[in-house]
């Protein structure tokens, strides 16, 4: 017998050991999918073990966790610590729109709130399952294997090195099958609950465990045959390198691997409330891999700000006199700020929210108690910079040469980059005087070359391809990426400090008042650019794509007729090779082919669009057929569990063969299978009276035999006085009754 508090007592200790289990399924998947707040999560599980250990009622059990998910969803997603009708019913909004976007396959249009919904069910059921085993089954061991088997796979095929939870998830779990053993062991025997008892048995188990733990750890160890690194992510690319499918347009943190034809997505991603239409920046990445952009690898280090402080970027403000105020309504959960160009201060008095910016990617990100939050409206005032020409015009390749070594990260190319990139910038340029031009006739080279805007007939280069000189030497066919990256990586071929921008372009007007107009920004305004960094002008913008107008910030301050050069980059012409004639005509050539290109950009995405988008959403479809599949046929063998497992039983007992059969194991599944089918021995209840209202129920003497035989054998060193054909017998003869 058990009193109340060592009850207590051993159930607390075996859901501690859970949970430390529990942490280390968490703490990989966590940071492997960039998650975050691991004490919110581990904080449910918490909730849901508690629940459990207090056999709370069903539906307060049930409304604990789902105010703990809403307040999470809020506090995460909304920015508010507090619960508001506002934040509910976007909250819903979103879980409306996921579950329309899961129907139609759409996996891209699925929330970040709905995923951790998705999350929290899944941690809210796989508790349910262990407490299922915990107090049912008194066995854990499928949870023990599986967390292993987990365990072993996240270290083989991706980076987490999963070395030390193994090691502590062995010892976790052989430490609960012992506990679990030790108190079936008890109450199976009908021994009083005693802690001498219970500490002789305790104590050579944790002896044994820590032994072998040690003996693990200091003996030495062969290295692996081979090393799969990463193996996930290779299997990825490869994927997207078979994959014909149609991408989806928007902004995306990971920028590794560019190229690839992408659908139009007008939903929207942001208002804003300001008097000017304008490009909306969000990070620079300087890493340029010979297939996309990184940033580079470590620690990310911050500079962090309040609302109203000046804000610590590279490009700075225009004068005051020209300050302008902007407001920011986001429809989608980003958690970083949009700047506009000549970003002052966010202004927003009377919040607990702070910022912090990434040093190397000029990324401003709001935050709660250091942790990025969802900033959903915000103000801020700013003055768009002006370039003086004059200025720009002095600025010699000389000068280049005098920058600091923090300017080398942006110079930085692959060994591998083709000569022939750097061989056509030099061409491009090489009767230019200053860098301004020199950038600018790379942005003119673009336009008439051949090159032509698409979104639908852009290359994946392979694997010893690189993106840039594909784009400049074979296909001519791309969207920003392809320009924006082509024209960073040759100004660095010429000593040209730059890096790839990432952002917004311009927005749509949808309404406007004496002050202020209004513009919806959609996914398909997500755009990417180029900065420049010119001596003693400072970092400044450029537009390479064509059809894309770009900045026009350029104060046009010189009085010499031959120098003139028009304010906006995008339209100069060089005035020694233009007549006004000749800019009419290619602006008429322009303009006719623009209408060529997006006709058969429309025939082409009539004749593809329903193939691409089925390729698109195939693999989804499959996917989720193949997972409810699994999950119908588990559900399958639970529910029938009753009926196939007597027949498992006979099978396991036929192959050990009967001089291996021993009477302990075969009597405790014996019980297993009698309380499947509702005859389990009630508290307190002694064996033998057990055996005797079995045998009344089924009309025999059977499990009465198997009682004698067992309780002999569990209480005499000797062996049992009835015969083991006879043992076996009697139990083939209950469990055949059992399964039917």
């Amino acid at each position: 017998m058990t009193s109340p508090v060592m009850r207590w007592i051993s159930l607390i200790g075996l859901y501690l050991i859970i949970f430390l289990m529990l942490v280390e399924w968490l703490v990989p998947v966590v940071q492997l999918t960039g998650t975050g707040h691991i004490g919110l999560f581990l904080a449910f599980v918490i909730l849901c073990l508690g629940s459990n250990i207090l056999e709370l009622n069903g539906v307060l059990s049930f409304l604990m966790k789902f105010v703990y998910v809403v307040w999470f969803l809020m506090y995460v997603y909304m920015g508010t610590k507090f619960f508001s009708v506002e934040s509910f019913m976007k909250i819903a909004e979103e879980f409306v729109v996921s579950m329309r976007a899961l129907i139609e396959g759409d996996w891209n249009g699925i929330t970040d709130s709905f995923r951790s919904i998705l999350f929290f069910v899944l941690l809210w059921m796989t508790v349910y399952l262990i407490h299922h085993w915990l107090t049912i089954k008194h066995s854990v061991f499928y949870f023990f294997l599986t967390t292993i088997i987990f365990l072993c796979l996240i270290d083989t095929l991706t980076n987490y090195n999963a070395d030390f939870a193994i090691i502590r998830v062995m010892i976790l779990g052989i430490l609960l099958m012992g506990v679990l053993f030790i108190n079936r062991l008890f109450k199976n025997s009908q021994v009083k609950w005693q802690p001498q008892y219970y500490s002789m048995l305790m104590i050579p188990l944790i002896i044994m465990i820590i032994g072998s733990a040690l003996f693990a750890y200091f003996m030495p160890k062969k290295q692996a045959l081979i090393r799969t690194p990463n193996a996930i992510a290779h299997l990825m690319d490869w994927k997207s390198g078979q994959s014909s499918g149609i991408g989806k347009i928007g902004y995306v943190e990971d920028d590794s691997k560019l190229g690839g034809p992408f659908e139009e997505d007008n939903r929207p991603v942001f208002e804003v409330a300001t008097k000017t239409n304008q490009y909306w920046r969000i990070e620079t990445k300087n890493i340029y891999t010979g297939k996309g952009w990184e940033r580079k690898e470590g620690d990310i280090y911050v500079h962090t700000f309040g609302y109203g402080e000046e804000i610590p970027l590279t490009l700075k403000p225009g004068k005051k006199k020209y300050e302008d105020k902007a407001t920011i309504t986001l429809k989608k959960n980003y958690k970083f700020i949009m700047q506009p160009y000549g970003l002052e201060t966010i202004d927003q008095p009377n919040d607990e929210k702070s910022f912090y910016i990434e040093i190397d990617g000029e990324k401003i990100r709001p935050t709660i108690n250091e942790q990025k939050v969802f900033l959903p409206q915000y103000s801020m005032t700013y003055s768009t910079p002006e370039y003086s020409l004059k200025a720009l015009e002095k600025t010699r390749n000389s000068d280049l040469k005098k920058l600091s070594k923090d300017y080398n990260q942006y110079l930085q190319l692959p060994a591998s980059l083709p000569k022939r990139v750097q061989d056509l910038a030099v061409e491009i340029t090489k009767d230019e005087k200053n860098l301004y031009d020199k950038a600018n006739a790379i942005v003119s080279y673009f336009q008439y070359n051949g090159y032509r805007y698409s979104r639908t007939d852009v290359a994946v280069p392979s694997k010893n391809q690189d993106y840039v000189d594909q784009f400049l030497f074979e296909t001519k066919s791309g969207y920003c990426d392809n320009f924006s990256t082509s024209m960073v990586v040759m100004l660095r071929t010429l000593g040209i400090p730059a890096r790839w921008v990432k952002g917004f372009s311009e927005g749509d007007e949808v309404a406007s008042d004496d002050d202020t107009s209004h513009f919806i920004v959609t996914n398909n305004n997500a755009h990417s650019w180029v900065e420049a960094y010119l001596p003693g002008v400072g970092w400044m913008s450029f537009e390479p794509t064509i059809g894309f107008d770009g900045f026009d910030n350029v104060l046009n301050d010189v009085k010499d007729e031959q120098n003139e050069a028009t304010i906006n980059p995008k339209k100069k012409e060089n005035a020694q090779a233009k007549a006004a004639e000749q800019k009419k005509k290619e602006k008429q050539q322009q303009e006719k082919a623009k209408k060529e290109e997006k006709k058969q950009q429309q025939q082409e995405k009539k004749q593809s669009q329903g193939k691409d988008k089925a390729a698109t959403n195939q693999l989804g479809k499959i996917v989720s057929i193949i997972v409810l599949i699994i999950i119908l046929v588990i559900i399958l063998f639970y529910l029938t569990r009753k009926k196939w497992m007597p027949k498992w039983l006979l099978i396991k007992y036929r192959w050990k063969g009967k001089n291996n059969i021993l009477i302990e194991p075969l009597y405790n599944d014996l019980l297993k299978q009698l309380s499947l089918n509702g005859l389990s021995k009630a508290h307190g209840q002694t064996l033998r009276d057990f055996a005797k209202q079995v045998d009344e129920k089924f009309g025999t003497e059977h499990m009465s035999i198997l009682t004698q035989a067992y309780e002999e054998t569990l209480y005499s060193k000797e062996e049992p006085t009835i015969d083991k054909d006879k043992m076996i017998e009697c139990w083939k003869y209950l469990i055949n009754h059992l399964g039917g």
